[in-house]
């Protein structure tokens, strides 16, 4: 069995300095924030478009967060929804794709998940032990569509990965902030890219919409 510093795998995958749950927001919200996007001239005039829905909504106070760090969580969303915009002709000509899942997705953070970690590529492999694993599940919809599957224990392991495998696009799963480092990797290497945000982040079951990732891979 191989082992790791578990503690500083956590900390480097943990991109804010606190806490949310995305689900508790109601779909009109990011409705309205997609039509937006949809709509790239408005790039410049979208940070208070952002902040004045993050006001109306109340977002700050359904998840508990201060009004700074809602804003912020909602304008890494938006950016992101453009990057795969940019990117979305691209990524579905690509050939060899690549998916990475955060392992703070897994069921379980001990003993009882039944992934092996490959220290040479510093990351987890499902071994599908458990039915109700989002781990699990991304896995299985991944490799479904042909991809690469990487459950990685942090950021950092992207670039160790990236040196190894070749592929022509990258899609990830992580919360906003952590994705946009993983696309300025990914570009700089020339390829395609596609985030799947995270709906409630932290150390430890993290959450992600089935459904969106579903749609995202095929």
């Amino acid at each position: 069995m191989n082992t790791f510093n578990t503690t500083q795998f956590i900390y480097e995958s943990m991109a804010y300095s606190f806490t949310y749950d995305l689900t508790k927001l109601p779909r009109e919200f990011f409705k309205e924030l997609a039509k937006v996007v949809d709509k790239r001239d408005l790039h410049k005039k979208i940070s208070g478009f952002l902040e004045n829905s993050v006001r109306k909504f109340g977002v700050d106070k359904v998840l508990g967060i201060q009004l700074e760090d809602a804003i912020s969580i909602v304008e890494d969303l938006v950016d992101l929804q453009i990057k795969n915009l940019v990117h979305e002709e691209d990524f579905k000509k690509a050939k060899e794709k690549i998916l990475f899942v955060p392992h703070c997705c897994r069921k379980y953070m001990d003993w009882r998940c039944k992934a092996e970690f490959d220290p040479e590529c510093s990351s987890f492999f499902c071994n599908h032990c458990s039915t109700d694993c989002f781990a699990n599940h991304a896995t299985e919809l991944a490799e479904e569509n042909g991809y690469k599957v990487f459950i990685l224990p942090g950021g950092s392991c992207i670039k160790k990965i990236f040196e190894r495998i070749k592929c022509d696009a990258v899609s990830g799963i992580a919360c906003p902030e952590e994705i946009k480092l993983g696309i300025r990797v990914a570009e700089s290497r020339g390829l395609a890219v596609k985030g799947i945000p995270l709906t409630k982040n932290g150390c430890s079951n993290t959450q992600f919409n089935l459904e969106s990732l579903k749609e995202a891979l095929t």
